[in-house]
């Protein structure tokens, strides 16, 4: 652990141990005791994702990982330092702290992926370690300000049992083992811990003590560690806010309005958002101009998202490992309310629940809380940002809420001569049931074929999840598997015949023929055009062509008249003329081609300028120009 964030953690720890533990033991018994119940949690977290540690890299881990030069620490000084923390291109704030921590893996454990996940193990074990800190100050103070008479056992094992099932729930395996998505991890570590500060900080105020520097600790060291691990951070003030209504109401000690922590609230939440609120009512062609580039509407994504949220719950509650999966691009987009008619039923499901949560914030208040941790968590990725629709890594901390507010129905239950089977045999059952469904998930994920191959079985419509099993058996093709040849070509032509497949699976398809010396076929060229003519192109179609184009001139002999005829459609394509910067990358990977294949220094310099003045802030593209140039 950082030496920065060490002493903050140890403060939180040893207060929430403080004020949680009953006082009828001293002080270090206590702290023996409660510790030890999570081992076996932790331990059993250990073991189910045990088989998965063995896998590869996989997908963006290539581009953020492997490919990325700059992400390689040759010292530890501050110069080197501060250049592999801004060598992202991904968020507005490019992600330092989780670059920083990819570079400090590589350079202490070198580039084994069996290392990363090894860290990104251990994050999910801490994480997990701060929900257990914070559940536990949850019940604490349910118990001293709404329910005295909670039991000391339902007090002791809510929290552990909350906290076992999210520790093994699958759907946090890909924000695990798929190693990029520690960005997502980390962000949720560090806001897990600025959460406890949090409560920290209002439990001393309400008894009078010193509280003040625990809540700004929070606020500020670890929210800052967040939104600088990925961007979704900056919802640390909404999950305070949620902890605040449904536990606190905003009062202190005396039941008066607290003049503090309503000023927090407005500063860091309200006017936030009053000023998002304003920025899109005033410049939305912001907003929409960032749907350019993506084959769904404003409208058709939140539409979208109210089934994709039911279909989140549906996975936290009885999660199914077919219909678990890396890439979800085979949920079909909501045209209308009723187109499917699973869109308004979606949306009467998540009306229902949000207006149960507010109709429990009295009676109820931890089901009520867990209920809108689940809404708070999705308020960034799954409302109106152009975001890809659905991904599984975006229940990484929402599920927790919905797996609290289940635990907290289950005891709050009238059924006295049930309460044994509620407390200990149903949450034993989905225990069994989370962590065997996750291990097989770890198992699939320890191989890339094995995983790859179920994958687009079980997700045919997928064009992600074929493409990748083409990708992966084209790679054995190229290694000395020429059984593989066949399977490779089958899949990437799946691929390819898919709706908005993007130019991918054929730029594969040509590069693969290319390389085994097989004869490439000219359709996969019309289809290209055909693609770039009527769809909007993807940077992650730029990326593919850039790897063609790196393929040696004699290697990869592609008619210039073809590549000319590319080019001319990518820049005339409607997402890369209303998108500077998709602009100044296809601007870029044309000035690349030009001079790499055509020898055209003079053209391919003008190009690498024009992508610097079409994207002045970003670094990389000034780079370009200077090594161009050099």
């Amino acid at each position: 652990m950082p030496a920065c964030i060490s002493r903050p953690f140890l403060i939180t720890l040893t207060s929430a141990l403080h004020i949680t533990f009953p006082h009828t033991m001293t002080q270090p018994a206590r702290s023996i005791v409660y510790s030890l119940l999570v081992v076996p949690a932790l331990l059993l977290t250990v073991a189910v994702y045990y088989p998965g540690l063995g896998g590869d890299y996989m997908f963006d881990d290539m581009i953020n990982l492997l490919e990325n030069p700059r992400l390689k620490l040759e010292s530890l000084d501050l110069e080197s330092i501060q250049g592999v923390a801004l060598s992202s291109g991904a968020g507005m704030l490019r992600r330092p702290v989780s670059m920083l921590s990819f570079a400090l893996n590589q350079y202490f454990f070198g580039i084994s992926p069996y290392s990363h996940k090894i860290i990104n193990l251990v994050i999910h074990l801490l994480t997990g370690i701060g929900l257990y800190l914070l559940s536990r100050l949850l019940v604490q103070a349910y118990r001293t300000y709404r329910k005295p008479e909670l039991p000391d056992t339902i007090a002791t094992w809510l929290p552990l049992i909350a906290t076992s099932l999210w520790l093994v729930h699958p759907l946090n395996l890909t924000s695990v083992l798929y190693i990029v998505q520690r960005m997502t991890s980390l962000a949720s570590l560090f806001m897990v811990c600025g959460l406890c500060l949090y409560m920290v900080g209002r439990l001393r105020l309400l008894e009078n003590r010193r509280g003040i520097p625990h809540i700004l600790a929070g606020l500020f060291l670890f929210g800052g560690l967040a939104i600088f691990s990925k961007e979704n951070g900056v919802l640390l003030p909404l999950y305070m806010f949620v902890l605040e209504l449904t536990l606190f109401r905003f009062r202190n000690r005396s039941g008066q309005l607290d003049l503090f922590i309503t000023a927090i609230f407005t500063l860091f939440l309200l006017l936030p958002g009053l000023a998002v609120l304003y920025v899109l009512a005033t410049d939305s062609a912001v907003l929409l101009g960032a749907y350019q580039s993506r084959e769904f509407t404003l409208a058709e994504r939140l539409l979208t998202e109210a089934r994709v949220l039911v279909f989140y719950l549906k996975m936290i509650i009885m999660p199914s490992i077919t219909e678990l999966g890396l890439q979800h691009d085979d949920i079909p987009l909501s045209q209308g309310l009723f187109d499917p008619p699973a869109t308004f039923h979606a949306l009467m499901i998540l009306a229902g629940l949000l207006m149960g949560a507010l109709l429990l914030l009295r009676k109820q208040p931890l089901i009520s809380l867990g209920i809108l941790w689940f809404f708070s968590g999705h308020m960034l990725e799954s409302t109106f940002l152009p975001l890809e629709i659905a991904h599984e890594h975006r229940n990484y901390l929402a599920s927790f809420g919905i797996l609290l507010a289940l635990t907290a129905t289950g005891i709050v239950l009238p059924l006295k001569k049930l309460r044994p089977v509620i407390l200990y045999i149903t949450p034993a059952l989905f225990l069994c049931l989370f962590s065997y469904t996750t291990w097989l998930r770890a198992e699939q994920w320890s191989d890339n074929v094995t995983q790859a191959v179920y994958e687009a079985r079980h997700h045919p419509d997928s064009q992600r999840s074929v493409y990748g099993a083409g990708r992966i058996y084209a790679r054995l093709a190229l290694t000395g598997h020429p059984d593989s040849k066949e399977k490779a070509y089958t899949y990437l032509e799946q691929a390819a015949r898919m709706n908005n497949s993007g130019i991918m699976p054929h730029i594969a398809l040509i590069q693969l023929s290319y390389m085994l010396d097989d004869p490439m076929q000219p359709y996969w060229f019309d289809e290209i055009y055909q693609e770039l003519e009527h769809n909007p192109l993807k940077l992650a179609d730029l990326n593919s062509l850039y790897l063609l184009i790196k393929c040696p001139a004699e290697k990869c002999t592609i008619q210039p008249e073809r590549m000319e005829t590319l080019f001319r459609l990518i820049l005339k394509n409607r997402s890369v003329t209303t998108n500077t910067h998709t602009r100044a990358a296809a601007v870029t990977l044309y000035g690349y081609y030009l001079v790499k294949q055509r020898h055209d220094f003079s053209k391919g310099l003008e190009l690498f300028k024009q992508a610097v003045i079409l994207h002045p802030r970003e670094p990389q593209y000034q780079v370009n120009l200077i090594e161009l140039l050099i």
